[in-house]
């Protein structure tokens, strides 16, 4: 058990430094986005034809009663990285992260609407004090569109909105074998986000840059994936989820040590509601 307690603390200190790793990438969200997962799926793709060289059919078996539903997942999954990481662009990683950690109370809305799920009176509190969280945090600054820090916010709530549909539509397609709907979502988010990229005209990286989206499609994406599903082997999910907390802390921690971004004491408490309000309703599942 303590094995797998490992990797799952492992992987959520990887995923933590994502962040940091976005900065020093110089790219802007929707390019990192697009080489994260063009970069992803390449390697998931050689990874798995080095074990089986017909894996790509089987998997493409597997997935195709649900193809639809698999093409928005990796449609959200696009959308939701390219806003996160436009927000690490524009505003400090603390506030970015901590907005963006109000998907889990966003699926309870989402849930509400769309998996018909009853929202408690408890978990209608929870959801006012995890937006009391966001609003602390977003008012520090001119709520303006002019305002490069509140983008910044704004971009991370929009992030925080497709991560939610990400697992709305994870609950829809649990019958599909997570390594292949792993590959297909990457690959539907390339050929997403491809033709963007050309209509931008832009698909420059510097080698510095390149070094760099590798690095975080190699260990954030691949690496820290495999060893958070082979931790997830050996823990009850409800740990697993109290355990992913650390993603959030940690990231915090590498801004302020790395890049000397402190967060501010309403940021702190801002967070601090979101983080109890979402720790809250984890427990209650």
């Amino acid at each position: 058990m303590l094995q797998g307690r490992a990797k799952i603390i492992f992987s959520m200190l990887i995923w933590g430094s994502v962040g940091v790793f976005a900065r020093y990438s110089e790219l802007d969200g929707l390019k990192l986005a697009f080489y994260r997962v063009l970069l992803g799926s390449i390697l998931l793709i050689l990874i798995h034809l080095l074990k089986n060289a017909g894996w790509v059919k089987g998997a493409f078996l597997n997935v195709r009663p649900k193809i639809g539903l698999v093409f928005l997942l990796g449609f959200v999954l696009a959308l939701n990285w390219v806003f996160f990481f436009s927000a690490i662009m524009y505003t400090n990683i603390a506030k970015a992260t901590l907005i963006y950690y109000l998907a889990p109370i966003i699926v309870v809305i989402l849930s509400s609407v769309f998996l018909k799920e009853n929202i408690t009176k408890i978990r209608i509190v929870l959801v006012c004090l995890a937006f009391l969280g966001a609003f602390l945090i977003g008012s520090q600054t001119e709520m303006s569109l002019g305002n490069k820090d509140f983008v910044g916010i704004l971009f991370a709530f929009l992030g925080a909105i497709f991560y939610a549909s990400v697992t709305i539509l994870g609950r829809y397609l649990r019958d599909i074998d997570s390594s292949n709907l792993t590959f297909f979502q990457l690959f539907f988010a390339t050929l997403i986000l491809f033709p963007v990229l050309v209509s931008v005209g832009d698909f420059y990286v510097s080698l510095n840059s390149f070094i760099v989206v590798t690095f975080i499609a190699i260990i954030h994406t691949v690496f820290a994936l495999f060893i958070y599903m082979d931790g997830l082997k050996e823990v009850e999910a409800n740990e697993a989820a109290l355990l992913s907390y650390l993603d959030p802390l940690s990231a915090i921690v590498y801004a302020a040590i790395l890049l000397g971004e402190i967060p501010t004491f309403r940021t702190v408490i801002g967070g601090s509601l979101i983080l109890v309000a979402s720790f809250l309703d984890m427990k209650m599942k």
